[in-house]
């Protein structure tokens, strides 16, 4: 039985090329944008679930209120892990991880090995305790886990860099130099497996904590912050409950009395209100948003959004299917009337349909495997994955077929239901020639394609329209033709002469020397500053930054009033540049000659720059302490010339001059600004692929219905042109329905893309408004891509000879 149906499906496949092409197109279109979104997805929500034991091990965070504003931080004391494993049963291991640029070694080095004289950059190093290789069950191909990390100056390192340096020799033993620095020569004691594609822990190097110290008393110091603590708690632990005893537990006997025991005092108030939380591993790539902890992770909003584009444009196929089903009804009409005078059930004539649209479904399931297979390359681009079909997965082709199987179902159900309940009588008198001329169901289904369509098309405008306003925003400083140099702490002593050659070539404008850039990636450092001339007032949490005398002048940053710093003057390690905000903040109306304490220091103030944007745009501007200083990995150098090649070329020959044995880096910094929303840009490309998709797939659907209800309509049509309908009459005939449908659409698109991007834009402290432009080149592009679409048919209905339609009558 089933074979003779898949019979009957394949002829009537060929018998309607048209409907079958178009079918099988929207589909296979909607099957391949639906499975790249949804291996994006596993890929996302899948970072750091490989790991042994995950679901045990959490990460410790802190919540605090601060000027009224709610903060989330990740960072903590030294002591914090060692005290939390001390004092709580519960948890079974705990270790420290430092990846902050700040501190020495930390982020990227220059390296050299053993006693060779050739440099390499390298980046993704951290610090980290014996303990994270253990609660971290690092894999290791050489050397013991369990001491790879518990002596001074020793390192593991990955086994994707073992193999670069020592290709097949034994890493273990070797010595690894850090910037040139033979005074610390780290002994490598192991190598771990790489970790996971999908992982927050991409760290290629793990130098140990053991006998490091950050400055004078920073390891046994409560007040000061640098450290990411990882717990590995008892399994059945309740969560909520743990979180609260140990907020209770550290806070009050620790935490508060360091802080009074130091003088501060001010803190008391900012720490009762704040908690400790513990944030699941598998949690800490999507569910960072509102974390501070300088790293650079997805969305969970973005998974939902292109789900549900997925979820869209698959169904939006699946409405072809049912339309075009439909729509064809007279066509069949006979066919089931005769099947059931003949002694056919209603039954077999809805298993013979679902058999039909099952096979359409599975021949689109096939076409799409083979689309996306075509498509992943250009995919992974846009999307910044590495993705590839699992193959070799148990679950990969049984899911294929299962969802082949229920889409068959879900799209054939209706029209199975719908043509199998034609009586025979009905059909054989011809009655339901009329019937299947139009349908309220495929109209709101119609209304429903496009609605997302619209949807889509606003989303895309307003992206774009963001990340031109970023791109292009006034932000405080000049980042266009500023080349950065990096690994110039390699120079050491010879800076200076580097610094004052470079000043020497053609085009260089402005030279500075500073790792504290207003570009994302670079170094940050977050201290709290008082008022030195208000008693007891609360402190403002602001950054520090280290600069030199030409920082201002290369990144055209203007003093709204006093000076720069003056490398001649002896009393610049007293002094401090501060921006607008952080002027404001302190209640300064006359900043200059006020002095602010940091810590122990006081610094006076001598000049007051204009406020400029550090960090992303979705962030407000901070406040900003600059100090004077020359410690850097980075010579930033503004350029004024046309020639930028033959410029660049001198600044090249002038390094290695310097140092022959590392390569040249550079970086320009608009380029490195424009980085800064790289996963915004990805999200853009996404949407505007999608949104072509998702309008490709719902036109070809309406290029089919218009086709077939010409046809049907073409007797009608020739008996108006008879009785002298013009051609523009029988057009508007013809598309006037559609074009309502598609207003409909439109103003039920409005509000909803409205919301959806309203709140999406929520993300931005700095952005743009949406204005009704957006919607009404939104409404003109749908109605003319209906119009487009529809054309073909109406015209060539109103051109054909009436006597042709008419003839057989």
């Amino acid at each position: 039985m089933i074979r003779n149906y898949i019979k009957i499906a394949w002829r009537n496949l060929l018998r309607n090329k048209v409907f079958s092409a178009i079918n099988i197109v929207g589909l296979s279109i909607g099957v391949a944008a639906c499975l790249l979104i949804t291996l994006f997805i596993i890929d996302e929500t899948n970072y750091d679930k490989q790991i042994p034991n995950s679901d045990n091990i959490y990460r410790l965070t802190h919540f605090a209120v601060i000027e009224d504003i709610e903060g989330w931080g990740a960072h903590h004391s030294a002591l914090m892990a060692s005290t939390i494993h001390r004092e709580f049963e519960e948890v079974e291991n705990a270790g420290r991880l430092l990846d902050n640029e700040l501190m020495y070694g930390a982020g990227s080095n220059e390296i050299s090995l053993n006693e060779l004289p050739s440099q390499y950059h390298e980046e993704h190093f951290a610090y980290a305790d014996q303990a994270i290789v253990d609660i971290f069950d690092l894999e290791m191909v050489e050397g013991e886990a369990s001491s790879s990390l518990i002596k001074p100056l020793t390192i593991i390192i990955s086994e994707s860099k073992a193999k670069k340096y020592f290709k097949n020799s034994t890493a273990v033993g070797q010595v690894m130099y850090l910037n040139g620095n033979k005074s610390e020569p780290y002994k490598i004691t192991g190598v771990y497996k790489d970790f996971p594609k999908a992982s927050n822990f991409n760290y290629k190097f793990l130098l140990t904590l053991k006998g490091v110290e950050f400055g004078e008393g920073e390891q046994t110091r409560w007040t000061q912050n640098n450290y990411f603590n990882f717990l590995q708690l008892k399994p059945a632990t309740n969560i909520a409950a743990f979180e609260d005893k140990m907020t209770q537990v550290i806070l009050n006997n620790y935490i508060l009395p360091a802080f009074k025991n130091g003088g501060y005092d001010k803190f008391e108030r900012l720490l009762r209100t704040s908690h400790l939380d513990l944030q699941p591993l598998a949690d800490i790539h999507l569910r960072s948003k509102n974390i501070y902890d300088g790293q650079t992770h997805g969305d969970i909003r973005f998974v939902w959004i292109f789900g549900a584009i997925a979820f869209f444009i698959l169904i939006i196929a699946c409405i072809n299917f049912i339309n075009l089903s439909t729509a064809k009804s007279a066509n069949r009409a006979k066919e089931v009337g005769l099947r059931k005078v003949i002694g056919s059930g209603r039954k077999k004539l809805i298993l013979q349909f679902l058999v039909e649209s099952m096979v359409i479904t599975i021949l689109a399931f096939g076409f799409g495997i083979v689309l996306a297979m075509l498509g992943l390359s250009f995919f992974n681009s846009i999307s910044g994955k590495l993705l590839t079909l699992p193959w070799s997965t148990w679950y990969f082709i049984p899911s294929i077929l299962l969802t082949a199987l229920f889409i068959g179902m879900l799209a054939g159900i209706y029209p199975a239901l719908y043509l199998s309940k034609f009586a025979p009588i009905n059909v054989l008198k011809g009655a339901l020639s009329k019937g299947a001329k139009s349908s309220g169901l495929r109209s709101s289904l119609v209304v429903f394609q496009f609605t997302i369509s619209i949807i889509l098309i606003v989303s895309t405008l307003i992206i774009n329209n963001q990340m031109d306003f970023i791109l292009n925003k006034e932000i405080g400083f000049e980042k266009d033709q500023v080349l950065q140099i990096h690994g110039v702490n390699m120079l050491g002593d010879r800076l200076t002469t580097f610094t004052n050659e470079i000043k020497q070539i053609q085009g260089v404008t402005q030279i500075s020397n500073s790792d504290y850039l207003p570009i994302k990636g670079t170094k940050r450092n977050g201290n709290t500053f008082y008022n030195k001339e208000v008693m007891n007032a609360d402190g403002v949490p602001s950054q520090a930054w280290i600069i030199d005398e030409g920082y201002l002048d290369t990144f055209g940053m203007h003093l709204n009033t006093g000076r720069n710093f003056d490398k001649n003057r002896a009393t610049e390690n007293e002094s401090v540049i501060i921006n607008q905000t952080l002027a404001e903040k302190f209640g300064m109306q006359n900043p200059l000659g006020k002095k602010i304490l940091r810590g122990s220091r006081t610094y006076t103030i001598i000049g007051v720059v204009e406020d400029f944007n550090f960090e992303s745009l979705q962030q407000e501007v901070g406040s900003i302490a600059m100090f004077y200083g020359n410690e850097t990995t980075i010579t930033s150098i503004k350029i004024n010339t046309d020639n930028i090649p033959e410029t660049l070329a001198s600044i090249e020959h002038t390094w290695k001059a310097f140092v022959p044995n590392l390569d040249f880096r550079y970086t320009f910094m608009d380029e490195s600004y424009a980085n800064m929303y790289a996963n915004v840009e990805r999200m853009r490309k996404l949407i505007v692929s999608f949104a072509i998709l998702s309008i490709f797939v719902a036109c070809l659907g309406l290029f089919a219905l218009s086709a077939f209800l010409v046809e049907q309509r073409k007797k009608e049509l020739s008996i108006r042109k008879v009785l002298g309908a013009s051609l523009h009459n029988l057009f508007k005939l013809l598309t006037t329905h559609f074009l309502i449908l598609v207003v409909i659409s439109i103003i039920i698109a409005i509000p909803i893309s409205f919301f959806i991007m309203d709140n999406w834009l929520q993300d931005y402290a700095y952005k743009i408004s949406i204005s009704w432009e957006v919607f009404a080149l939104s409404g003109i592009l749908a109605i003319l891509i209906t119009m487009i679409t529809i054309s073909y048919h109406t015209i060539k209905a109103g051109l054909v000879n009436p006597i042709d339609s008419l003839k057989s009558e």
